[in-house]
């Protein structure tokens, strides 16, 4: 078989070498390693490496004849093209993104020649099955990581090709197909790793009935049944071992954020976070109204409520760099803008963004809260230092683009949350009396002005979903600024140390 792998591997070579390019010159290094885990093999190359690998597997085990060659080139064709018309009609953002489509053809590959490897295996240990494949185990992480739509389409390809490399056996199709879809339904909404645990139970129990159906249905041997369960059995567990080790290096690999993740960047000992409520307890108190703000709003429009409020956390890390110079870390009315330019007070108004971008990724911070804090500005003007640079320097032309942030403007709806709700924050804080209308009224002039200064033309959002979001923020400003009982002999004691300090 040697004559068949050397040219493959030569082929594999050539397209590797092909496409490789150097690190690009935004990617962060440390410790000798690009932390931008952007895949560089283009789409095309993706697929043409899935379709050869899978290919020559199957050509290898099947055996080296022409029949065997026409026959499993029309039925890998048939796999590929089927997941992409799929994939394209179901899940476009995996189709059209190659760190995506990197991570489905490495776990299809891997669950490949898991299946080899048991074929193998059954030379030398008949007692083997092939029930013990833990398809189930690339159906998690696939879920968990690109989606339920990608997932079924995998579950279904790789059952096939299990039952192809035994046989053509039914039954191998039919445990692993039933197993992976249980495996599928059993990580929606998975937000630890514990839960994990519980999809492990149920993929062993769909296994169990799958395998009882196929012994009535045959009229198996009550041994053969029962050592059946033990394979199934052991294949739950596998998976769940599997899908738990993996799914880390997965995330870090193909840059992809998962809610299990999410949660662990939450967790407040995070380092950045820890430094945030230390270094600039101001910026930290309105990062966390900022959080309960778009999570409530993410809910109503149907976006990820657990990636706007963790992006919410951390959108302003960029501020620790200079924390001295933004009003809420200010304990006096002086501030140090007051010594400064205008031009001046901008610059340093616009580097905390990109400050918090070289933070994040100097943390690892994932690819989809970067992009949050690069974009919950978009190229909004500061009119604050605008307006005294027009005052200062009336006779001279003032360049708007030096007052406004470099963007880009939002992408997706949760970095367009934030941007709305730290406007809206900031502004309701400065209000002297928050009564329900005048919130009412800061929340629709600032979301009207963003509209209006095409900051939100990027995103998916709509008019019903401003006009959601604008409540939702109500409501939610409205509950923290809420109206206290007066404490009896406190408003006395208040008014007469006004009296005192107005005679003084």
């Amino acid at each position: 078989m040697f004559e068949w792998r050397l040219p493959l591997r030569k082929f594999l070579l050539r397209l590797l070498r092909g496409i490789k390019k150097p690190p690009s010159k935004t990617s962060v290094r440390r410790n000798g390693v690009f932390l931008d885990h952007k895949i560089r093999m283009p789409i095309w190359a993706i697929g043409i490496f899935t379709f050869f690998v899978l290919y020559w597997i199957l050509f290898l085990e099947l055996g080296l004849n022409w029949n065997n060659a026409i026959g499993i080139f029309i039925f890998v064709s048939l796999i590929i093209f089927g997941n992409r018309f799929y994939l394209r009609r179901y899940s476009p953002e995996t189709i059209s993104n190659n760190n995506r489509l990197a991570l489905l053809s490495v776990i299809a590959i891997t669950i490949v020649l898991f299946m080899v490897m048991v074929t193998e295996l059954k030379m030398t240990i008949p007692g083997i099955s092939p029930y013990i494949v833990p398809i189930p185990a690339a159906a998690m992480l696939v879920t968990i990581l690109l989606g339920t739509s990608p997932a079924a389409i995998v579950v279904l390809a790789l059952s096939m090709i299990l039952g192809v490399l035994n046989d053509f056996n039914f039954n191998y199709f039919f445990v692993a197909f039933i197993g992976g879809l249980t495996g599928v339904g059993s990580v929606l909404g998975v937000r630890n790793r514990k839960d994990f645990t519980r999809a492990g139970l149920f993929i062993n129990i769909a296994n169990i009935l799958a395998i009882v159906i196929l012994g009535f249905l045959q009229n198996t041997s009550p041994f053969i049944v029962g050592k059946d369960f033990l394979w199934g059995i052991g294949n739950g567990f596998l998976s769940v071992v599997l899908a738990i080790g993996l799914l880390p290096y997965l995330e870090n690999t193909f840059s992809i954020t998962t809610d299990i993740k999410l949660l662990e960047l939450a967790d407040f000992n995070q380092p950045l976070l820890k430094r945030l409520m230390l270094e600039a307890p101001g910026t930290y108190h309105h990062s966390l109204l900022v959080g309960n703000l778009v999570e409530t709003a993410a809910e109503i429009i149907g976006a990820n409520p657990l990636l706007a409020r963790v992006g919410a956390y951390y959108h302003d890390i960029g501020k620790l760099t200079k924390p001295e110079y933004f009003i809420e870390n200010i304990p006096t009315f002086k501030s140090k803008h007051d010594t400064l330019v205008p031009s001046m007070s901008s610059l340093i108004l616009v580097s905390h963004v990109k400050d918090g971008v070289a933070l994040a990724k100097e943390h690892r911070i994932d690819k989809g809260i970067i992009d949050i804090i690069q974009q919950h500005h978009g190229t909004s003007l500061i009119h604050f230092f605008y307006q005294r640079a027009l005052e200062e320097y009336e006779s001279e032309e003032i360049e708007e683009g030096t007052y406004r942030y470099p963007g880009p403007k939002p992408k997706t709806r949760e970095a367009a949350l934030i941007m709305l709700a730290d406007a809206v924050e900031a502004a309701s804080r400065s209000l002297e009396e928050p009564s329900h209308r005048r919130i009412e009224e800061i929340v629709n002039k600032i979301i009207n002005n963003k509209f209006i200064d095409e900051q939100l033309n990027d995103c998916n959002i709509t008019l019903s979903n401003l006009h959601r979001i604008a409540e939702s923020f109500v409501h939610s400003l409205v509950s923290v600024y809420h109206s206290r009982i007066e404490y009896p002999g406190y408003g006395e004691e208040k008014e007469q140390e006004k009296s005192e300090n107005f005679n003084s």
